[in-house]
């Protein structure tokens, strides 16, 4: 095995071909956050100033919260995420990580709301690219730090961050241990961790493709039990445990409504999801209504 860059993975004719890494301590590909490389948009922050401007708002004028229908990739978007850190404790002081940061809203509200340092890391470059893009139109250059990277191969120092936080990101990370070993090593002792993410209920089958995932092969799912298990025995103390089920159930039944009269609101969907979004997020819908998938946040303390 080479440990270059390998040119392949080729999804049938309905993917685009993108570069991954071969990981360089196995024979297996890493497809941490693989669902962002399937079917990206080449042109994403063009094509987000475009959706802006069509509303009216010029590009001088664009702020985080008008970028914040794009950039923030999860159930309920900006509202679960003003949600899950207006009980934290941080200062310009604090150093934070986004583990699997996308296109780094949630790093842009974490800067502007503490005015704290806010790292932010993403398996897609193109990703990246996009992200430093809308944090230099927002203002937010200077306190934001995106680097391609791995989530189980960290690039920073042991012991280094106040606050790591993921969301709707280990079901795309096959290696669980080895995630979240990670987190341990870099996040300093009396620091927290939070996850908002997508958590099986149980072993009936999944209607494919779902925002994340085109099939079954690449789809790494564990169960809330699992999760805790694993936490546990890395050392993590659990602070406070919430399902998130209901309002993500909520907010895409509304969502899925209001699509169907108004398909332009899927712009955002459509950018980092690709063409069959509305499909992608009727399936993830259906699981959690059915029972299958759920949603939960949490919060740990090393």
């Amino acid at each position: 095995m080479r440990d270059s860059l390998l040119n392949l993975f080729f999804y049938l004719q309905d993917l685009k071909v993108r570069k991954i890494d071969r990981d360089r301590n196995t024979h297996d590909f890493n497809i941490s956050i693989l669902y962002f490389l399937c079917e990206m948009k080449a042109n994403q922050y063009q094509m987000i100033l475009d959706a802006i401007e069509k509303i009216g708002i010029c590009k001088a004028d664009i702020t985080r919260k008008h970028t914040s229908a794009y950039d923030e990739f999860h159930v309920r978007g900006r509202a679960v995420s003003e949600e899950l850190f207006s009980q934290i404790d941080l200062d310009s002081n604090s150093q934070v990580l986004d583990l699997g940061c996308g296109l780094g809203g949630t790093c842009r509200m974490l800067a502007e709301k503490f005015s704290c340092q806010v790292n932010g890391i993403d398996y897609s470059e193109q990703h990246i690219a996009t992200a430093k893009s809308i944090s230099k139109l927002t203002g937010f250059e200077d306190k934001t730090v995106f680097i391609q990277a791995d989530a189980t191969q960290l690039p920073y120092p042991s012991d280094h961050f106040d606050l790591i936080i993921t969301q709707h990101v280990q079901m795309c990370v096959a290696d669980k241990k080895k995630l979240y070993s990670e987190v341990k090593r870099v996040l300093k002792k009396g620091g927290q961790f939070i996850y908002y993410d997508v958590l099986s209920n149980n072993t009936s089958p999944l209607t494919y493709p779902l925002p994340w995932v085109d099939n079954k092969i690449n789809n790494h799912l564990i169960s809330s039990k699992q999760l805790k298990s694993l936490l546990h025995s890395l050392g993590f103390l659990k602070i406070s445990i919430e399902d998130q089920s209901l309002k993500g159930l909520d907010f895409l039944t509304s969502f899925l409504a209001k699509a169907e009269e108004n398909p332009a609101i899927l712009t955002g969907q459509k950018i980092l999801m690709g063409d069959d979004a509305l499909n992608k997020i009727t399936n993830l819908h259906q699981a959690i209504k059915k029972g299958i998938l759920g949603l939960e946040s949490g919060v740990y303390e090393l």
